[in-house]
């Protein structure tokens, strides 16, 4: 990879974030005794101590991020907001929205998460930087201009793509695998045609009801947003088949002059909070996909944020895989990948490729662009 090396934006406050004891997203109460939560940030700690420990981060350059400013915060968020969560985080403990568990540091941590997006994004369209990778928490998909929502406190990417705007990037392509739908994302960009949304996500996983294929954006934003809701049990196979035949299609289409990636890794086929079957190399390819899709539309320019990941032993090794991707590395060891990827679902399934085919016929986007599907083999429907 020639040119500046890619930056790594994090913070060691980022991992003092901690939503407390429960289970799942549900705090200690009736019925629910004391456990370690899934979403212990710590854990990415470890995810970068594998990233160094394999050599990896010597590819970066990394860099420490302030905190992002009130000004940055209310580009996407409402002053209630703000003071909210400021308010809970001051109390050492509570609920600062919905599923949004905090402790003392969980402010500032979100304001260096929200401000590594932010500053990354700025970095990356100064020419500091072609590409960035924030590993940050808390994360910020699910996040809304007046509310806080399942562990994500401010929406990192929507601050970091309005931050774009300010400077004068016209189109901005955000492209989220996290497992659950970034409700929050969609919501602030949902009327807005600068910015292109396109998620991949467990069909009916989480906000209930949420990135449903028809949801495709409205007034001056209408076909800005595209959802991709894949049935639960999909894999490699079927990630890097909406890569290939929506996400690309459909960028080129755009035109974007910004690539941001909202790059959880909880579809993993160990994490607890999903259930799909990605595998390290699974985010290695779409990682490297999107840096390829970014040199040949964008110059390169290109910043990955890390959403969720919830699975103690697997995420370091997903973790590294993104990472290595983007620093141009190979595939990295993975001692977990026998158990995923000769199982069946890693292949394309019929079941898994019909949403792929009903965005190609139906979305505003990609329905004037798409092919003529091939005549299936022995005349199998």
């Amino acid at each position: 990879m020639s040119g500046p090396r890619p930056a790594w934006y994090s913070h060691e406050l980022c991992f003092w974030h901690d939503p407390g004891p429960g289970s799942g997203y549900l705090p200690v109460g009736p019925g629910i005794e004391p456990l370690r939560q899934f979403a212990v940030d710590p854990d990415l700690r470890r995810a970068e101590g594998l990233v160094r420990a394999s050599g990896v981060m010597d590819r970066f350059e990394q860099v420490t991020p302030v905190p992002a400013s009130d000004e940055d915060l209310l580009l996407v968020h409402v002053p209630e907001h703000l003071e909210r969560v400021e308010a809970a985080s001051a109390t050492g403990a509570g609920d600062a929205g919905v599923y949004a568990h905090v402790n003392y540091h969980s402010a500032r941590a979100a304001r260096l998460a929200a401000g590594a997006c932010a500053q990354a994004t700025a970095g990356v369209l100064d020419g500091r930087f072609r590409r960035a990778y924030c590993l940050v928490r808390p994360p910020g998909h699910h996040a809304e201009p007046d509310r806080a929502m399942a562990l994500c406190l401010f929406n990192n990417v929507a601050v970091a793509a309005r931050v774009a705007q300010r400077k004068g990037v016209r189109r901005v392509l955000v492209v989220d695998w996290d497992v659950h739908h970034g409700n929050g994302i969609q919501r602030v960009f949902y009327e807005d045609p600068g910015v292109l949304y396109v998620s991949v996500h467990q069909d009916g996983l989480f906000p209930v009801a949420s990135g449903r294929a028809a949801e495709t954006g409205a007034g001056a934003g209408a076909g800005s947003t595209v959802n991709v809701p894949l049935p639960a049990g999909s894999g490699h196979g079927a990630y890097l088949a909406v890569l290939e035949r929506v996400v690309e299609p459909a960028a080129r289409a755009f035109r974007p002059e910004l690539v941001l990636v909202a790059a959880g890794v909880d579809a993993g086929g160990h994490d607890p909070m999903g259930r799909m079957m990605c595998t390290s190399r699974t985010f290695h390819a779409m990682a490297s996909a999107m840096c390829r899709l970014a040199d040949e539309l964008a110059g390169g320019r290109i910043v990955f944020a890390h959403e969720g990941g919830y699975s103690a032993w697997y995420q370091p090794l997903s973790v590294l895989g993104t990472a290595s991707a983007i620093a141009g590395l190979p595939a990295p060891h993975d001692p977990f990948l026998h158990s995923l990827e000769h199982l069946p679902g890693q292949r394309l399934q019929p079941h898994q490729s019909r949403v792929i085919e009903h965005l190609l016929a139906r979305h505003p986007l990609l329905a004037d662009r798409s092919p003529a599907p091939a005549p299936a083999a022995g005349g199998a429907s």
